[in-house]
C-alpha cells in the first residue's frame, strides 16, 4: 500500500513541477518582450533627444552669427548715415529674427526636459522589469531543482540504469551465470568492446556517476560479490555521463 502511495505521489510530482516550469518560462517570454519593447522606446527617445539637442546647439550657433552680423550692421550703419529708412527695416527685421530664435530656443530646452523625465521615467521601468525577471529566473532555478530531487527517488531503479560492463579474465561460463544473476534482479547489463584506450582495475569495481544512482550501484555490487568473485570496490566516477550510466570493470580471479 505504501509502495502505491509513493508511485501516485511521484506521479502528480512529475505532472505538477513540469507544469510550474512551462508557466514560469511564459511569463519569462512576456516579461522579456515587455523588456524588450521598452529597450527599444529607450533607445528612439534617446536617439530624439539627441537630434533635438543638435538642433539646439544648431540653433544657438545661428542666434551667435544672427548677433554678429546684426551688430556689424548696426555699426555700419551708424557710420554710414545712409538709407535710414531702409536701415530700420533691416534693423527690425533682424531684431524679429532675434525674437523668433530665442522663442524657438526656449522651445527645444523645454522639449529636452520633457525627453529627459521620459527617458528617466523609461530607465525606472527597465530596471524594474528587469529585477522581476531576476526574480523569475530565480524562482525558476529553485523549481527545477525541487523537480530534479522529487524525480530522482522515483527514476533510480535497477532497470532504469544504463550499466556498461568490460570483462577481463573471465570465462565464458562464469560471465554467462553472473548476466543470469543480474538480469534476475532486474538490471539490464550491456557487455561492449573493450577499445585498446581503455585500462581496467585490477580488481572488479563498479562506477556510478550521480549521488542518485549510489544505490543502485550498491544493489549492483551485492549481485556480484554473491556470484563469488571475490572482492568488489564501489567508486564514484568523475567522468562526465548521465546520471543513470553505471560502469563495471568485472576481473576474473
Amino acid at each position: 500500500m505504501s509502495e502505491d502511495n509513493n508511485n501516485t505521489l511521484s506521479q502528480t510530482n512529475g505532472l505538477s513541477f513540469p507544469m510550474i516550469i512551462a508557466i514560469t518560462a511564459l511569463i519569462l517570454s512576456l516579461t522579456s518582450g515587455i523588456v524588450n519593447y521598452r529597450q527599444n522606446n529607450l533607445s528612439n527617445l534617446e536617439s530624439s533627444l539627441r537630434d533635438t539637442r543638435d538642433q539646439l546647439q544648431l540653433a544657438k550657433n545661428d542666434i551667435t552669427d544672427i548677433r554678429t552680423t546684426t551688430v556689424q550692421q548696426l555699426v555700419e550703419a551708424e557710420i554710414a548715415l545712409k538709407n535710414q529708412g531702409q536701415l530700420k527695416l533691416e534693423n527690425s527685421k533682424l531684431t524679429e529674427k532675434l525674437k523668433e530664435s530665442n522663442i524657438r530656443m526656449k522651445e527645444l530646452e523645454h522639449q529636452i526636459r520633457r525627453m529627459d523625465h521620459k527617458i528617466t521615467s523609461q530607465k525606472s521601468a527597465l530596471k524594474s522589469a528587469k529585477r522581476k525577471i531576476n526574480k523569475a529566473n530565480a524562482a525558476k532555478k529553485v523549481t527545477q531543482k525541487k523537480s530534479a530531487s522529487n524525480a530522482t527517488p522515483s527514476t533510480a531503479t535497477n532497470a532504469s540504469a544504463n550499466i556498461d560492463i568490460y570483462t577481463q579474465q573471465m570465462g565464458p561460463s562464469l560471465q554467462h551465470s553472473i548476466t543470469n544473476a543480474i538480469e534476475a534482479k532486474g538490471f539490464k547489463p550491456k557487455f561492449p568492446k573493450l577499445l585498446e584506450s581503455m585500462s581496467l582495475t585490477k580488481k572488479t569495481t563498479v562506477f556510478y556517476y550521480n549521488e542518485s544512482y549510489q544505490k543502485v550501484a550498491a544493489n549492483l555490487a551485492q549481485v556480484l560479490i554473491a556470484s563469488n568473485i571475490g572482492e568488489v570496490i564501489l567508486r564514484k566516477g568523475v567522468s562526465p555521463y548521465s546520471e543513470n550510466k553505471i560502469i563495471v570493470h568485472l576481473i576474473g580471479q
